[in-house]
């Protein structure tokens, strides 16, 4: 498997946090762009300070897949009361950082590391080198597009 690593990008909010609901909305929001998820780590510091990893994958054909690392930096985060609909209720104010990091996973199978396609490979790579470009972007234009809904989530 070869990894084409594209970037980080990150943002943060600090404010009245709902941390259960942004973890679901963002378990929704790659999920609806057609990613699968799996949790592979959740560390928690003193207080109520943690960290959660998780990464996404989406398979594009049985070559190319895109895949995610996100991070979910929670610092800070206390016991308030807010209003809400006129009566105050429980509520959390915090900070949570969001990084998302993506990565473009090519012969993801492992189907062209041995016998012909191993040699066979390079020359498949170069004839669908302005397919891989167009993937590319397509996918950073897609990342942004994820952060961009996640960061209005907070708005």
């Amino acid at each position: 498997m070869e990894v084409i690593p594209l970037g980080t990008t990150a943002f943060q909010y600090q404010g009245l946090l709902d941390d259960q609901q942004f973890y679901n909305f963002l378990k929704d929001t790659l999920k609806g762009y057609g990613y699968d998820l799996t949790e592979t780590s959740y560390i928690q510091f003193a207080g109520a300070n943690y960290v959660i990893r998780w990464d996404a994958k989406k398979v594009v054909d049985d070559y190319m897949a895109y895949r995610i690392t996100i991070d979910l930096n929670y610092r800070g985060i206390t016991e308030t009361t807010a209003m809400k609909d006129g009566k105050s209720v429980k509520a959390k104010t915090g900070t949570v950082e969001v990084k998302l990091t993506s990565d473009i996973l090519l012969d993801y199978l492992n189907k062209w590391t041995t016998g012909v396609s191993k040699f066979v490979r390079p020359v498949y790579d170069k004839m669908n080198s302005e397919v891989t470009r167009q993937r590319r972007e397509a996918f950073e234009n897609e990342i942004q597009n994820i952060k961009s809904v996640l960061q209005a989530h907070f708005a």
